[in-house]
């Protein structure tokens, strides 16, 4: 994985677009850059830019755990842990973009952009967007923002965890990992390195021993609840069912031949009344027949008379079918005499039109023809007198034309071209000149600079030599007495004894075994001025490089301003002085003024002579157009009139045919009301289908009431022999009206016999129930004890309800892997420590090699060295995350301001050996002596209003 560029716009304080690019120079070939500015410039967006664009998330807002709203806009608000807060305020909208090479080796561009409504800085936030492309094949991913971010994952290859501990460097979680207490230690190693997944299953076994022990006590509360009954009981309750299912079947048949009586009686009543309607309908029916029959007698003669009508109006039809083909003959030709005059009306129209626009535009030709002459008098001009005034203005154009020609003959003959060439080749000259003078003056002055360096930079390199002697002398007595301090020397000195020989040196007399107080201050004195000694050193050191790259810059200058010189010096050597080359330019402007002059003149008279020429040629095209417009205005007035001739005559053939129509039409209106002849005769036979129709149907009603008729005598004679067998039947029936009550105490007695049976029925079966789930129940119970037994065994070894457990015992295995990875980069950083785990804890301690490995806490070292372990720690991780995966590009932010200047160039040497592994690296600091050893810089700069700017240099 590997950044290729960061692009960003309008958040925190950067406002703007900005954009780094790590494939352009400088930043292509550098291995390792800084990214430098004063705190709260914005160095630290650049990296918010780099995860929001990535993830939707930003590292400053990774401790916020509380949801606490804020004011936005308006009375908007906004979550304080919403990344949209990144947004510059102020602004409409702003964006964060990557470009990065993917786990598969394709170039990917991921965009997080947020904007208000309208893009407005007063508007709403809106919700971000998330676009992703892969910039090889052009392919725009689609989805959702939450699809997109899962798809961005497998792309780079990281989880946002994993990114931050991988590509992201922050070691303040590390200082604090150093002395945290060893639960704090696991559940920081389980957010570090992603192994959270141990915590999980101690508190799944802790959660599963519960639950099983939870079952089996619930099994143990479901046994005591089955109830069996006593053998005894249970056969009486069998004696009992058999005796009732014998009562039961005795009653059912008793109540079944009580309701078939009950049935006899009830049909007998039912047919008996069925009988007495089925009487009434009959005489019903026989009155229906007779006023039937009258009905159909009336239809039938109204038939008749209907056909006798039809026949008298036979002569009436006939003449009106001739009168209707007379009419539609009339009509056809009134309707082609009707469009004719219409059609020569409407020719009359339009050539009236014609006449009125040739007269307008003759008006208007001649309008236009008197304003090109100035001819404003209330007389006609002629159209011979026009062409007579046309003819002396174009004498006159030819005239002017002749003085106009000479006049250009005497500005070709000043050479304008060659004047102004000649004096661009002057004034190129002069300026060649002036710039030979100013080399000179600088080259002068650039050499005295250089000659005052060149003497302080001997003086420097002078004191710089002294100084690394008295260096070397200070180190070495300060190497020996930090060696007489040393811990192991103490305790060796302490055990001393006057008389007898140091194991050591072989001494008999030892001076320094009663005053240990005087050699500590002694070694204090030695190390201050030790440290006072480097730093004068580094001061000098540091003087005489700047000067030496002022001096090389001094002399580069130099040599670029000799070669201006003589290149300027060889253009043109025999060109004169400046007066000389003044003078001519002075006699040159003289020159080219006189040109003007006649030049304005000239162009004077052409214009004078483009109007002339102008004028004439439109009086030209006026005098064509108006000669056209007479002939055309007098032709239209003459086809007027033979069309409006035309149209009289067609008036007087429409007017004879009109009033042979009318004729026509009022006689045929006096027959059949004016009807249409086929109209009539289809009415006539769609009034003889309806007679037809209803004669049909009351001819099939009276069928269908002797048919009714007959079926109600016969339905009566099935009814009295049904009767005659019913009444035999009842004869045989003791009480018949006190059945029902009868048959009601039968059912109550069934019904509570019914009850009592299936009470025992359900407990004989409740009882069967029981005994098989009682046996369910103990097999149960058996493989849930088992079970429980189990989680009980598992859950003493590593269960907890907090996951603190089983955490420790595996973050030590983690913890011994990331020591492996952090003492190899360590041995970079400092030779001199090694980290080790204190046996059976999660606990840290320090190897001292320099004190014959001296094992010593973690409390006691300084801020320099803590931050060295630290470093080490975070390095060690990064390698640890992305074992399986080959991660280009890193970025350490802050950390460097407690080192000093022996600790910073330590780390420094370190980050080269990174470097060198092939890994782009990207440190974010504010010291200056780090951003001075780094050649290659993002620069923030702070401006006013909160406002930064970016600059790359190097």
């Amino acid at each position: 994985m590997k950044i290729i560029a960061i692009r960003l716009k309008n958040l925190t304080s950067i406002e703007g677009s900005v954009e780094i690019d790590f494939t352009e120079e400088p930043l292509r070939s550098a291995g390792i850059f800084a990214i430098s500015g004063p705190t709260g410039a914005g160095k630290s967006t650049l990296l918010d830019a780099l995860c929001l664009a990535l993830y939707d998330k930003a590292p400053r807002f990774a401790n916020s755990v509380e949801s606490i709203p804020l004011s936005d806009v308006g009375d908007n608000q906004i979550n304080q842990s919403d990344v949209r807060n990144l947004l510059r305020r102020g602004t409409g909208e702003g964006y964060a973009e990557v470009d990065f090479q993917g786990v598969d080796g394709h170039r990917y561009r991921s965009r997080w952009s947020v904007r208000r409504t309208r893009s407005k800085s007063n508007g709403s936030l809106q919700p971000q967007v998330l676009e992703v492309k892969d910039l090889d094949t052009d392919q725009e991913y689609q989805g959702t923002k939450k699809e997109l971010l899962a798809q961005l994952v497998e792309l780079v290859g990281l989880t946002y965890e994993q990114f931050t501990r991988t590509v992201l460097l922050a070691q303040n979680d590390f200082a604090t990992f150093l002395k945290s207490r060893g639960t704090a230690k696991a559940e920081l190693l389980e957010k570090l390195t992603g192994t959270g997944i141990y915590s999980r299953i101690s508190q799944e076994v802790f959660a599963k021993n519960k639950a099983a022990q939870e079952e089996v006590a619930l099994i143990h509360s479901r046994m005591s609840v089955i109830e069996l009954m006593p053998e005894e009981e249970l056969l009486a309750l069998q004696k009992e069912k058999e005796q009732l299912t014998e009562r039961r079947d005795a009653g059912i048949k008793l109540l079944r031949d009580l309701n078939t009586q009950l049935n006899i009686v009830r049909s007998l009543k039912t047919q008996e009344e069925l009988w007495k309607k089925k009487e009434e309908e009959e005489q019903s029916g026989q009155e229906n027949m007779v006023a039937l029959q009258r009905s159909l007698q009336l239809q039938e003669e109204g038939l008749i008379h209907f056909k006798a009508q039809w026949e008298a109006i036979q002569p009436d039809l006939k003449k009106a079918r001739q009168l209707d083909i007379q009419i539609q003959s009339q009509q056809t030709g009134y309707a082609q005499s009707q469009k004719i005059l219409k059609e020569a009306r409407l020719r009359v129209t339009e050539y009236g039109k014609v006449v009125q626009s040739a007269t307008s535009q003759l008006q208007m030709s001649y309008h236009s023809m008197n304003l090109l002459l100035n001819h404003v008098g209330g007389e006609t001009l002629e159209l011979e007198q026009v062409e007579k005034i046309l003819q002396k203005e174009e004498e006159l154009l030819e005239s002017r034309l002749k003085v106009h020609e000479e006049c250009q003959q005497r500005l070709n003959a000043f050479g304008y071209p060659a004047l102004v060439d000649t004096q661009s080749k002057l004034k190129n000259e002069l300026v060649r000149l002036q710039n030979i003078r100013q080399l000179t003056e600088t080259e002068m002055k650039t050499k005295e600079d250089i000659g005052k360096l060149e003497k302080e930079t001997v003086t420097c390199a002078q004191e710089l030599a002294e100084q690394e002697v008295a260096l070397k002398t200070i180190q070495r007595l300060y190497e020996n007495a930090r060696m007489a301090v040393g811990k192991d020397v103490t305790a060796l000195r302490q055990q001393l004894q006057e008389g007898e020989a140091c194991p050591v040196c072989g001494s008999t007399t030892h001076p320094y075994h009663q005053e240990q107080e005087v050699v500590d201050t002694l070694f204090r004195s030695i190390e201050q001025e030790y440290n006072a000694t480097a730093a004068t050193f580094q001061q000098i050191n540091n003087r005489n490089i700047a000067l030496q790259r002022d001096l090389a810059h001094l002399k580069h200058v130099e040599e670029q301003l000799k070669t201006q010189l003589v290149a300027l010096q060889q253009e043109n050597p025999e060109s004169g002085n400046e007066e000389q080359i003044k003078n001519q330019l002075k006699e040159l402007a003289e020159r080219i003024l006189e040109y003007g002059n006649l030049y304005a003149e000239w162009q004077q008279k052409d214009e004078e002579i483009k109007k002339m020429r102008a004028h004439c040629t439109a009086l030209h095209e006026n005098v064509s157009r108006y000669r056209l417009a007479m002939q055309k205005a007098a032709s239209s007035k003459e086809q007027l009139a033979i069309l409006e001739t035309a149209v009289i005559t067609e008036q007087g053939r429409f007017d004879i045919i009109t009033k042979a129509l009318e004729e026509l039409r009022l006689e045929r209106s006096q027959l059949l009301k004016g009807k249409n002849v086929d109209e009539a005769e289809a009415a006539v036979v769609r009034r003889e289908k309806e007679l037809n129709a209803t004669l049909e149907k009351s001819r099939k009603d009276v069928e269908m009431a002797q048919n009714r008729l007959a079926g109600l005598q016969g339905e009566k004679k099935q009814l009295s022999v049904v009767i005659k067998e019913l009444r035999e039947q009842q004869k045989h029936i003791e009480f018949p009206d006190q059945l029902p009550e009868t048959i009601a105490k039968q059912q109550d007695e069934n019904s509570n016999t019914e009850s009592s049976l299936a009470s025992i029925s359900a407990r004989l079966l409740q009882q069967v129930k029981n005994k098989v789930i009682a046996g369910q129940i103990a097999k149960e119970l058996a493989e849930k004890q088992l079970k429980a037994e189990r989680w009980a065994k598992l859950n003493k070894l590593i269960g907890s309800a907090d996951g603190a457990k089983f955490k420790v015992i595996a973050q030590s295995y983690t913890l011994n892997l990331l020591l492996f990875h952090a003492n190899r980069h360590l041995s970079y950083l400092s030779k001199r420590y090694k980290l080790q785990q204190v046996p059976g804890t999660l606990a840290l301690q320090v190897i001292d090699c320099d004190m014959c490995d001296e094992v010593r806490t973690v409390y006691s070292l300084s801020g320099g060295e803590s931050f060295l372990i630290s470093l080490a720690l975070a390095l060690g991780l990064s390698s640890l995350s992305s074992n399986n995966l080959k991660v280009e590009s890193l970025f350490i932010d802050e950390g460097f301001g407690s080192l000093d200047a022996n600790s910073l160039r330590t780390a420094m040497e370190a980050l080269e050996q990174l470097q060198m592994q092939g890994r782009k690296i990207g440190v974010i600091s504010h010291v200056q002596e780090m951003s001075e050893r780094i050649s290659v810089q993002v620069q923030v700069h702070k401006k006013v209003n909160g406002k930064s700017v970016l600059t790359v240099v190097g």
